[in-house]
């Protein structure tokens, strides 16, 4: 067999923990727990540490959070999966290779924490693969196109694979130095923006009037190139990502041919007694970002229609960070290039820890998983739990039997409800567990809800809707559990929910389902019973550049730290007024 190790085996399944996260280079740190073929807990390190991307960390408390999720500790741990190939990082850059199974244990099970009789089997999987697994595993799909394509892995930014009958078959592979993910990096850079700021230049390339595709590109029969910039082989020297050497190669490149000034205004503000930076963005500007989505759009679009050419296969995964632009995933499905498309919700680098977890089950035991629906695998608090929060923070709350039908009431009201509910969702977007609602039919909610969490007001706001519904509103549509497509609007719904719709007449739903989420649901359909509207506006439980709020402490203070109107935590109900 591929894998030869002795399983301890809890209650005779076998016990994997997966994980993401390095004190070097790394990002998004996570950790997921499976046991036999049943996903126990995921959840992202910034989460608790509050540190969003959790850079240069090790998933320490993610970890702790799915031992005590599954009542475990250390000795049932059966195989600890990496989502990196650690020892291939190294070597392909020529560094010496440290102790990294003596810095893993260290690092997440240390010793005045955990104790254990023995140490656990640790193995590497290749970046891309555990990418790819992320999403195919959990797609429902025997066979399969996928395209995984982030910033990069140990040696690609891009992977060609096929699935068949479960088995993942490389078939080519996109060198660093052409990575689309360090493009949209770059980009960001070049107009002003932090490199992490990928889902803002998306947002502003809707307000772009004319755009056109970079002619650095070279389209091949499955791939592409691109023109003068470095080769790899150049490239991998010491450090343990080229990222900084490939974003300066695009830069270059834009500066050869886009010619704007930044326009920064810095300003103190007394009341926070910190300075707040804001970019004035002009039309030059926009119309750049647009220019940068066209690029991308034309790119992944080839890759699509190349691959599927190639593999007869028009049911396609997506991973990786780029799996995150919603307007390129909507385009795949409106112009019917694939007949299904499925993207992990968690496609960023923090969701390899559960593929790397998922594609090791794989190998041990050829388990199939069904088509996942949901991402609730996180933190859940109980009322008891949440009471005694409340009671020691004396804060005044009433307790009701259908906190759904009060919020909705609320919110046709006109009022911000922070909901706080269940399990927490895993990935970027918010789902209905740790979300801040509001109506979507009356247009400056957009503005206000911007406001209360600091973010730019050209920056679009997206809609939930009860799936019942979504052809009525979404053209050319297909069902997005996870908020990640971008369709058109008609016209004549774009009036009535003006709060989610971009200045480009689109939106990036999330289709809600009694079976994914009975809770939030039931919100929108009280909602719906009152204002003849199934949506309602839902962004993340978070403000000012924090992470989702994982506990109620932070749902509390985040609460009254903002102008939200009402909190829903759990049954409980609380307002400042």
């Amino acid at each position: 067999m591929f894998f030869e190790i002795q399983l301890n085996m809890k209650n005779n399944k076998i016990v994997i923990l997966g994980l993401n996260g390095w004190f070097e280079r790394g990002h998004d740190a996570s950790a997921c727990l499976i046991i036999g073929s049943e996903i126990i807990a995921f959840a992202e390190e910034e989460r608790f540490t509050r540190r969003r991307y959790s850079f240069d960390s090790m998933p320490l408390l993610s970890t702790a959070y799915c031992l005590d999720e599954a009542d475990i500790n250390v000795d049932n741990i059966d195989l600890i999966v990496y989502g990196w190939d650690l020892p291939l990082e190294y070597s392909l850059r020529g560094r010496d290779l440290p102790d990294f199974k003596k810095y893993i244990i260290s690092s997440i099970f240390p010793k005045p924490l955990y104790r254990y009789q023995k140490i656990p089997k640790i193995k590497f999987l290749n970046h891309h693969l555990a990418h790819a697994a992320s999403s195919y595993r959990l797609s429902g799909f025997d066979n399969a196109s996928i395209l995984v394509l982030d910033g990069q892995g140990e040696n690609a930014s891009g992977t060609l694979a096929y699935a068949k009958n479960g088995k993942i078959k490389l078939i080519c592979k996109i060198p660093i130095s052409y990575s689309l993910g360090y493009m949209m990096e770059a980009a960001c850079k070049f107009i002003g923006l932090k490199t992490f700021d990928a889902g803002k230049l998306m947002g502003l390339a809707g307000h772009g009037k004319k755009g056109k595709v970079f002619d650095n590109f070279i389209f091949n029969k499955l791939t592409y190139s691109l023109k003068d910039f470095p080769k790899d082989i150049d490239l991998l020297k010491d450090s343990l990502d080229e990222q900084e050497k490939i974003i300066n190669a695009w830069i270059k490149y834009f500066e050869s041919k886009f010619n704007f000034k930044k326009n920064k205004v810095v300003k103190f503000n007394s009341l926070k007694g910190n300075l707040n930076t804001e970019i004035q963005f002009d039309q030059s500007q926009k119309d750049f970002a647009y220019s940068v989505q066209l690029t991308l759009e034309k790119a992944v679009i080839h890759l699509a229609k190349s691959l599927i050419n190639f593999t007869g296969c028009k049911d396609l995964v997506i991973a990786g960070g780029i799996g995150l632009n919603c307007t390129t995933n909507g385009i795949l499905i409106s112009q019917k290039i694939v007949d299904d498309l499925y993207i992990s919700p968690a496609a960023n680098d923090a969701g390899v820890s559960m593929g790397a977890a998922l594609e090791m089950v794989y190998k041990i035991k050829e388990s199939k998983f069904n088509r996942l629906d949901h991402i609730f695998l996180g933190p859940k608090f109980s009322d008891i739990e949440i009471k005694k929060v409340l009671d020691k923070q004396k804060i005044y709350y009433i307790k009701v039997k259908n906190i759904e039908k009060l919020a909705a009431k609320f919110l046709s009201e006109g009022k911000i409800v922070a909901w706080f509910q269940g399990r927490m969702e895993g990935g970027p977007r918010a789902l209905g567990n740790r979300s801040i609602l509001a109506n979507p039919k009356i247009g400056s909610m957009h503005y206000v809800v911007n406001e209360i969490k600091s973010r730019e007001n050209w920056r679009p706001l997206a809609p939930s809707i009860l799936e019942d519904y979504r052809k009525d509103y979404f053209e050319k549509s297909s069902f997005s559990p996870f908020m990640l497509q971008n369709h058109k609007v008609y016209i004549n719904k774009a009036k009535e929910v003006p709060a989610v719709v971009h200045t480009d007449l689109t939106s990036r739903y999330q289709s809600v389902t009694k079976k994914a989420n009975k809770k939030y649901y039931q919100l929108i359909k009280e909602f719906y019973k009152i204002t003849k509207t199934p949506i309602i506006l839902n962004t993340s439980f978070n403000i000012a550049g924090e992470p989702i709020v994982c506990t109620p402490d932070q749902a509390i203070r985040s609460f009254y730290s903002s102008a939200i109107d009402c909190l829903a935590i759990g049954n409980y109900w609380i307002t400042k007024k």
